[in-house]
């Protein structure tokens, strides 16, 4: 596991021969400095699972309860794939910055972009020139005739409103839902050979069926979750709690993957749907 340290006055700087390089478990006490399409972008905070930078983009895993604050000291214009934990967003003639507080563990890809924040500006007023002063009064002109007023057209009557159609299942909601079914086939078989392809991270606080497939894993393979009652054998819950992530440390010391801090993140995952 590669681990990127940053610390006070002292900024990293990623250039573009890092694209494409991935770090996992950043924890960051300063400012990083990122080079990403020829654009300098700062990044502060704490801990990050991980950090990709791309030829012009780059993405973290922001842990739930973590910040990050991203701008962009250039002014260039940033803009990210998701809405989910933004806390504050400027873009003006002052200042480029997306700042995140995350409930829950997500991934962020931003994206710098050659356009540059500006404050909006008011359009500036066209000169007017006088005009001539005119001779002497002629034939006082013939009022022209008032145009004869046009007929009332019809308003068209307002079309009626479609109905909404029905939002479809998304990949992780098929994913969850086959993590369940996979999960109640292995408790009915005692653990047997049924298995279950983790995609997502899971920490202190997650909820879903996968959750309750990564606690039938544990009761199985020799890592119980509670020796009774919600979370032992047959009797696995939705919720990631601190019984889920004792067990999930023993797992972690046993196959000798660091840290041994009971998050379920990409080495531990691939560990699981490698040893079903």
């Amino acid at each position: 596991m590669k681990k990127l340290l940053v610390s006070g006055a002292l900024t990293a700087l990623l250039l573009p021969a890092l694209a494409l390089a991935a770090y996992d478990d950043v924890s960051m006490t300063g400012d990083a400095i990122l080079s990403v399409n020829s654009i300098t972008v700062n990044v502060s905070g704490v801990t990050i699972e991980s950090i990709t930078v791309n030829a012009t983009t780059f993405s973290f895993v922001l842990l739930a309860g973590s910040t990050i604050t991203v701008t962009a000291p250039d002014l260039n214009r940033l803009s990210s794939d998701t809405a989910t934990g933004i806390t504050s967003e400027v873009c003006n003639g002052s200042q480029s910055r997306i700042a995140f507080s995350a409930t829950e563990t997500v991934t962020v890809t931003i994206t710098p972009s050659a356009t540059l924040c500006a404050n909006s500006g008011g359009g500036g007023s066209a000169n007017t020139g006088g005009g001539g002063g005119g001779g002497g009064g002629g034939a006082t002109p013939a009022t022209p005739a008032t145009p004869a007023t046009p007929a009332s057209t019809t308003t068209p009557a307002t079309p009626a409103t479609p109905a909404t159609p029905a939002t479809p299942p998304t990949i992780a909601s098929l994913q969850a839902l086959l993590a369940s079914l996979m999960a109640q086939l292995q408790a009915l078989q005692g653990g047997a050979s049924a298995s279950v392809n983790f995609s997502r991270n899971l920490t202190i606080g997650s909820t879903g069926a996968d959750v309750k497939a990564l606690q039938v894993y544990l009761n199985t393979h020799g890592y119980a979750v509670a020796s009774s009652g919600a979370g032992s054998r047959g009797n696995e819950t939705t919720r990631f709690g601190g019984l889920t992530r004792a067990a999930l440390v023993k797992l972690q010391k046993a196959a000798g993957i660091k840290p041994t801090v009971g998050f379920f993140g990409a080495l531990t995952r691939a560990y699981v749907n490698s040893h079903p």
